[in-house]
């Protein structure tokens, strides 16, 4: 089969993991899945704890885009605050990286964007590719435990659990 990157009939889906390892592993479980049924994958990360290129298939297009995150808050254990500075910061480069897509797409310079699918905590860049009009999901990458939290959550703060009171 030809290589998905450089196959302008494929339809491509743009994938974003966060930079954890336990989300990178099934976002490449669901390209594999996707490229199998003849999309293109493109995985879009951002440049702090980018996957090496070496350990993905060939045909898989990598774009890391900048993040500007400060080495010691990456290094840190404050989850929360890098991933919040991800999404701030990552979402004008992820918009000038599918609006660019977009453009390409129009020359028929490169496949089609099928649909963006980025971990349930890249809420920015969900947002841009809605606002852009291209189809994006959310994928929860993370435990069942986890995905619990997400739907108490709005119940939790509805009675007055969160914010956390001193």
């Amino acid at each position: 089969m030809e290589p998905s990157s450089t196959n302008p009939g494929r339809g491509r889906v743009v994938l974003l993991p966060l930079p954890y390892q336990g989300h990178i592993n099934p976002m490449l479980r669901l390209a594999a899945a996707l490229d199998s049924r003849g999309l293109a994958v493109t995985i879009l990360h951002p440049e702090t704890r980018a996957p090496d290129r070496r350990k993905l298939p060939a045909d898989y297009r990598l774009v890391t885009i900048p993040d500007n995150i400060p080495p010691e808050l990456a290094a840190s254990g404050d989850v929360a605050s890098f991933v919040f500075a991800l999404n701030k910061n990552c979402a004008a480069p992820f918009r000038d990286y599918l609006a660019g897509a977009l453009r390409e797409e129009e020359k028929g310079e490169d496949g089609r964007i099928a649909f963006v699918v980025a971990d349930v905590d890249w809420f920015a860049p969900l947002s841009v590719a809605r606002e852009l009009g291209v189809a994006a999901l959310g994928l929860m990458t993370s435990s069942a435990a986890r995905f619990l939290v997400y739907l108490a959550y709005p119940s939790l703060c509805h009675k007055g659990y969160l914010p956390v009171q001193e």
